[in-house]
Parts: structure tokens; C-alpha cells; sequence
């Protein structure tokens, strides 16, 4: 610290004359960025931010020390350097590189914020703004919307670092922590959209570099019929009245909003700033699903298939899908979504197929034929089968046995004639064959009369069988049980009393039969039975139970697991590229409000579901256009990966344009992209990274946190392009014409080109 001088100064003159002194005394040039801190009384320091104040207003007391802090060369802060002792090697500390070309590292799951940083940072007239040091006449410290400058200081400490030349990579933890005070969704180190990160910066930026001090009351009005560039420049300058920043001058344009009353056809009309373009990207009508199909026939293994069926589809969509590949009739087809060895839910034909999740697990059943409610006379009943396998428990006498759910369910057409616990055996053995073996001759039964009773009692009798009234459905007919066909298949007081029933034959039986609740783990009493026969009070389910010993002889785990791939599964869907332009139409397209954003109409006097449209009038000089890739529904989340062509140069707005252009100066239409923020992966997962044009150079470069390496332009465009930065290509020329401020030679053109493959060179 160099020998204290003392000045004299009056309460009225400001702290601005303070510093101006400090610099002539200390010999620090004009050029040099400073900043004033004052001792206090308690031995602490505190800045001087606002140099607009007097000495009065910032209560210097005669005598207190005043304290003059110059920026380094390579960007930081004196007193921001870290006390304890660096392991920076005297190579890192006398590097020296292109302006610019700095990474950023990240401080855990930070790539959203560092990309966002990389973007903006390649801004060359924001950059210019703050390399120039025109913010610290700009700083707005008292602005209520504001960060009381604090967002703009730490913006432009990383600013001057990066294109200082001097870092290969700088550490963002200041700015981040001025993040997390000021918006507190950014606190900890979560993973967060970069969009939204820009968002919040731009504002801040905007709110802390106001040149408006005292916001005005602006009252918005309408068209009310007079001519659209009357009401346009009203706008902008109710606009400019209360926000004039150089983020306005770079980032914001106007629109035009056009309302339509769909009863009595009011039309509003009005004009609204903005500071980037949400465009949508094209949805594709269609979803691949995959399912898996389960024959009747037993010796048929299930099959998977991917169908491409209607997005806004129902259920009989995917059954018809299914019949173009199987020749099964989708009348033919019954689809459940299977989960943890049991219907999670079954299907009716009527419903939406949005229902279903992409990680479901969806099984369609060939059963015999489908019955509506209306229709009592068919023959066939389908019945939901669960496998269960009885385990032992510790119990104090050993004697419990508790049953476990295995493999995957089941649904078996049942003839209404054959409804009896002894058929029901031989047809789910049938059922069962291609992985459960049939007892061979020597399990017959052998006059040994303990196996013999056993068998007997493995099939219960009618009597045995779940019952209950019509009227008793209780909460267990809830959820999954209920999509089955709403309760018709169930048998009616039609099928053969129990003198008629056919005979057991005499061997062994392999598993028990029990009527369940849907989740299949507890057993449940819905039988009734008169003289008539067997009814249901509502769908049954079946519960096959096996003994561990008969499980272990008879059933084959491998082959019940098996299953085949249709050829379709081979196919890919291959999504075709869109250009940026229809991204741009489709943001201009008419569109009705949804329900849970009505518009009032002034002249109904009530809400309406109106018709909006969206007209671009004015263009920035800067455009941010983001891809909204991340669609959000009721019953799906995803992330669109579609390729978005998008043009490197010459991006023409001319037609998408409506206020009368001036035809003498096309270049105030055209734009040439400087930055690209891109995201790989998915909705819970992902890393966000940078290609950006330098200013000074025309090269391009892909930034990924600290690391920075150069890139040709055809690696620039993929599915991974979230926010594109353009700019005006009469604003480049503008800035050609200017030296640049990191550049130490002559300017070099503003057109970024391809760096040759035979000069590229990795930095760390």
C-alpha cells in the first residue's frame, strides 16, 4: 500500500471528485478502473459504490481514511484475491492468450450458468459496454426493481476477466453466490435451465443499468382502431419511458398481439416488448410404443413390438396397430399395464393412450372375443390369472406360509360352460405348457392316499369359490379390477350345476386355485351359488399358488421369461430435420387461449377462449431465439430432440417482418449467428455447453466449463441447440468499423469463418 496523502474536500462536492484526486495523486492513470473503499469505526471497510453521491450523503467524517483500489491486468480485484497461499505456477501467472477465450469451471452442476455466461459474454457490443467501462456511469443504485448494481459489477468482473487474456479458466463463485441472493430458485448447486438463468440475467442487468432513476405511471391503451404504426411508436416510447438500458438497446424488439372475441368478435389490438422469441417446435402427431403380445396359443412365445400409433390416440389405436402386424382381430385384444407381477391397470377400448408413460410396461392379451355391457350372451368370460408361490414364514410353530407373486399375469378366455374349478385347472395347465411340464405316468397316482387327499383339496369346490351380492362391491373392486370390461364378463347363473361338472381325473395336481382381490395378495369371498349355478358379484381374479417342491419340478423360470422380437422392433422412426423458419411460423400461427387462461373481453364483459395471433414489428440488434425443446403435459414429460436447421449466416426475417420495411437497407432484416447454448440428455439429466463466435478473431469455439477448444462451423448445428444468439448484420459492420478493445492489432472482420482443421489446438 503506498504512503497515505491527505485532500480536502467539501460536504457538497461528490465522491466521483474523490476518486478523480485520489487517481492525480497516486499517478494512476484516468483509463485505469478504480473503485473507493472508507474505513469505518470499527476497523472494517466498506465501498463507495455510488460516485454520483456528495461526502455528506455518504457520511465521510473529517480525518477517515479513504482507500483506492485499481483493478489488475487480468481483470480481478486486489481484495478479491485469496489469502491463502497459491498454487498457481509462475507459467499460468504470465500466461497470455486471445480475449476470450477463458472457461468457466464448474462449481457442481453450474454448466447451466456457465453457458448462459459463455453466450452473453460473446455479445460484442455488451461486451464492448462493459470492457469500456460505460456501466459505472450507468449503475443504478437505487432502482426498487434493481440489485442495488450488484448483479452488474459481478457481471462485469467476469467480463474483464475473460477477455482480459490473462486466465485460461476463471472461477465463477462470486457471481454465483450474487445469483443465489438475488433469486433464490439459483441457490445450492441443483441443475437449472440456462434459459432461465439468461432470463433472470437479462433483467437484472437491465434493472441495474436503468437510465430511468423515477419510473413513471404509463397507462396502456389500445388500438382502438387508429393505424398500427401509431400505436407501435406509442408503445416503444411508453416503453422507453420507464425502461432505457443497454439491454433494451441490444436485446428487446416489439411485437404485435392480435385478440379475436370468438362470440362477438371484439378485436384488441396492442403492441408489446419482448426480449427474446419462445418459438415451439413442430410436434410430430405420432408416438412409437412398445408393447408385448401374448397369444392364445401357448406354444407361442410373447412377442415385442414397436407400433407408431396417434399420439391423441385411444387404446383401440393401438389395437389396431398391433392387428396389422399379428392378424389378430383387435376385437381380439385386451391391454393391461403390467407392474410388479400384477395388473397394475386394464384398459378400456375408449381410452386416451395418453395415459400410458413411455417406462409403462403394456402386455395386449388375444382373448377369445370382447363383450360390451349390453351384450350378456357370449360364451366366453375372461378371467385375470396371477401366479403365486407359497413361502415359508418364521412363525413360532412354523406352520404359516405366506405367497409371493411371480411372472407375469395372465388372461385366460374361459367357455361360461366350462366354468368349474376342475376345467379351470386342465385350461390354465394348458395355458401353462410351454414352460410348466404335464406330470408324467409315474406322478399318477399311486394308491398313496396323503397326495391322493391333497390333490383332492388342491381344486376347490364351488362352495369354496369368492362370493359375494351385486350389490357388495367394496373397496377391492377399486383401481385396475374395474377396467375389465366394467364387470360383463363376468358369468352369469347360466353354466352347469355341480352334478354336471366333469369328473377329476386321477393325478397329481400341480398348483391350487384361489379367487383374490386385484393386487392379488389377499383372498376374497365374491361367490354365490344356487341352483342355477356359479355367479359373480364382480370380476374375479385368479390366484395360481404353487408349493416351492412343485414349482422347483414343474415350472421352467427361463422359458416363462422368454419372449421374441417382431421385426418392427428393428425399425427406427427417424424424426425429419425442421428449419428455423417454421419454428418461426408456427410462433406467428393463430392460436386459441386454453381454458386456464381466458381472455376478458371489454366488450362482452365476460372471459373468453379468444384467438391470439403474435406479428413481429421490430427486430433487436441482438435476437435470442430459444427452441422450446422441453414439452410438459398432464400425463408426460419429454424433451423434443428434433434437428432444427438453422442458418450460421444470412438468416432472412424480411417475411416474418409486418411493419413496412425499408427495401434501401436489407441488412436491418438479416442476421448471422454469434453463440449457440446447447443441452445433451434428457429432462432429469443433462450438461449444457457453448459454441460461440469470438469477436475479435471470427472464430468460432466450443466452451464446456473450463475447458475452451476451436471448432469448424458444420460442427455447430445438432439436436442439442437450445438458445441461438443472431446478430444484425448492419450492427456487425457497425462494430467493424470500431476498434475492438481486446484486440491489440488492427480489428479483424466480424465474419465468423471456419477455422482450418490444420490450425486447431486445444486449450485447457
Amino acid at each position: 500500500m503506498d504512503t497515505p496523502h491527505t485532500a480536502q474536500f467539501s460536504r457538497t462536492d461528490s465522491i466521483d471528485l474523490v476518486s478523480r484526486t485520489a487517481q492525480e495523486q497516486f499517478l494512476v492513470s484516468p483509463q485505469e478502473e478504480t473503485r473507493l473503499w472508507v474505513k469505518n469505526s470499527e476497523g472494517s471497510f466498506e465501498r463507495l459504490c455510488d460516485t454520483r453521491v456528495t461526502v455528506l450523503d455518504a457520511a465521510l467524517n473529517s480525518g477517515q481514511l479513504v482507500i483506492m483500489e485499481t483493478r489488475s491486468k487480468d481483470g480481478t480485484w486486489p481484495s478479491k484475491q485469496p489469502r491463502a497461499v497459491s498454487s498457481t505456477s509462475k507459467e499460468d501467472e504470465n500466461f497470455q492468450g486471445q480475449p476470450g477465450i477463458c472457461g468457466l469451471t464448474n462449481l457442481g452442476n453450474t454448466c447451466f450458468m456457465n453457458s448462459a455466461l459463455q453466450c452473453l459474454s460473446n455479445v460484442p457490443q455488451l461486451t464492448e459496454y462493459f470492457l469500456k467501462n460505460r456501466y459505472l456511469e450507468e449503475l443504478n443504485f437505487c432502482n426498487p426493481l434493481g440489485m442495488k448494481g450488484e448483479i452488474a459489477e459481478a457481471y462485469a468482473d467476469l467480463v474483464k476477466q475473460a477477455w482480459s487474456g490473462h486466465h485460461r479458466s476463471i472461477v465463477p463463485n462470486v457471481f454465483k453466490t450474487k445469483v443465489g441472493h438475488f433469486a433464490s430458485q439459483f441457490l445450492g448447486y441443483q441443475q437449472h435451465d440456462s434459459q432461465e438463468l439468461l432470463s433472470f440475467l437479462l433483467d437484472g442487468l437491465h434493472e441495474d443499468l436503468n437510465r430511468v432513476k423515477k419510473k413513471e405511471y404509463v397507462e396502456l391503451c389500445d388500438a382502438a382502431g387508429r393505424p398500427d404504426h401509431e400505436v407501435a411508436q406509442e408503445a416503444w416510447q411508453n416503453h422507453k419511458r420507464r425502461n432505457d438500458s443497454v439491454i433494451v438497446d441490444t436485446f428487446h424488439g416489439l411485437f404485435k398481439s392480435t385478440l379475436v372475441c370468438p362470440d362477438c368478435g371484439n378485436v384488441s389490438v396492442t403492441f408489446d416488448p419482448f426480449c427474446y422469441l419462445s418459438v415451439p417446435l413442430p410436434v410430430s402427431h405420432k408416438r412409437v410404443m412398445e408393447v408385448f403380445f401374448v397369444s392364445m396359443d401357448p406354444r407361442r412365445k410373447p412377442e415385442q413390438h414397436r407400433l407408431v400409433v396417434p399420439k391423441k390416440g385411444k387404446i383401440s389405436d393401438l389395437c389396431v396397430a398391433l392387428a396389422k402386424h399379428t392378424g389378430v382381430s383387435p376385437e381380439r385384444m385386451m391391454v393391461a399395464d403390467v407392474f410388479s407381477h400384477r395388473f397394475y391397470k386394464i384398459y378400456q377400448l375408449e381410452e386416451s393412450l395418453s395415459s400410458i408413460l413411455d417406462r409403462d410396461d403394456i402386455f395386449i392379451y388375444e382373448v377369445s372375443g370382447r363383450s360390451s355391457i349390453s351384450e350378456n350372451t357370449r360364451e366366453d368370460v375372461v378371467l385375470p390369472i396371477y401366479l403365486r408361490e407359497r413361502t415359508p414364514a418364521r412363525d413360532y410353530n412354523n406352520s404359516y406360509y405366506g405367497l409371493m407373486l411371480f411372472g407375469h399375469p395372465l388372461l385366460v378366455s374361459v367357455p361360461r360352460d366350462r366354468l368349474s374349478w376342475d376345467a379351470l385347472y386342465h385350461i390354465l395347465l394348458y395355458r401353462l405348457s410351454r414352460y410348466v411340464t404335464r406330470p408324467s405316468s409315474d406322478d399318477e397316482d399311486d394308491g398313496d392316499e396323503k397326495v391322493d387327499m391333497e390333490g383332492k383339496n388342491s381344486i376347490p369346490k364351488p362352495g369354496n369359490m369368492a362370493g359375494g351380492s351385486s350389490h357388495n362391491s367394496g373397496p377391492e373392486q377399486a383401481g385396475p379390477s374395474s377396467g375389465v370390461a366394467g364387470g360383463s364378463r363376468a358369468p352369469v347363473n347360466n353354466s352347469p350345476g355341480p352334478s354336471h361338472w366333469p369328473q377329476r381325473a386321477r393325478r397329481k395336481h400341480l398348483f391350487t386355485l384361489q379367487t383374490v382381490n386385484s393386487n392379488g395378495t389377499s383372498d376374497r369371498s365374491n361367490f354365490n351359488e344356487d341352483t342355477h349355478g356359479v355367479s359373480f358379484s364382480s370380476q374375479p381374479y385368479i390366484a395360481i399358488d404353487w408349493e416351492p417342491e412343485m414349482k422347483k419340478r414343474y415350472y421352467d423360470e427361463v422359458e416363462a421369461e422368454g419372449y421374441v422380437k417382431h421385426d418392427c422392433v428393428g425399425y427406427v422412426l427417424k424424426k425429419a430435420p425442421v428449419r428455423l423458419q417454421e419454428c418461426i411460423e408456427l410462433f406467428t400461427t393463430v392460436e386459441t387461449l386454453e381454458k386456464e387462461n381466458p381472455w376478458y373481453c371489454p366488450s362482452c364483459k365476460q372471459h373468453q377462449l379468444a384467438t391470439k395471433k403474435l406479428d413481429l414489428w421490430t427486430l433487436p440488434e441482438t435476437l435470442i431465439i430459444h427452441l422450446k425443446r422441453f414439452s410438459y403435459t398432464k400425463f408426460s414429460r419429454e424433451k423434443l430432440d428434433t434437428l432444427v436447421e438453422f442458418p450460421i449466416r444470412d438468416l432472412d426475417f424480411s417475411e416474418f417482418v409486418i411493419k413496412p420495411q425499408n427495401e434501401s437497407a436489407p441488412e436491418l432484416y438479416k442476421y448471422d449467428l454469434i453463440a449457440v447454448s446447447n443441452h445433451y440428455g434428457g429432462l432429469r439429466d443433462g450438461h449444457y455447453t457453448t459454441f460461440a463466435c469470438n469477436k475479435d478473431s471470427g472464430q468460432w469455439h466450443y466452451f464446456d466449463d473450463s475447458s475452451v477448444s476451436p471448432v469448424s462451423e458444420n460442427q455447430i448445428e445438432s439436436k442439442a441447440a437450445y438458445v441461438l444468439f443472431y446478430q444484425r448484420q448492419d450492427v456487425a459492420r457497425r462494430l467493424q468499423a470500431k476498434p475492438q478493445s481486446g484486440s491489440s492489432g488492427p480489428p479483424a472482420p466480424l465474419t465468423c469463418e471456419s477455422l482450418p482443421k490444420s490450425e486447431s489446438m486445444d486449450v485447457n
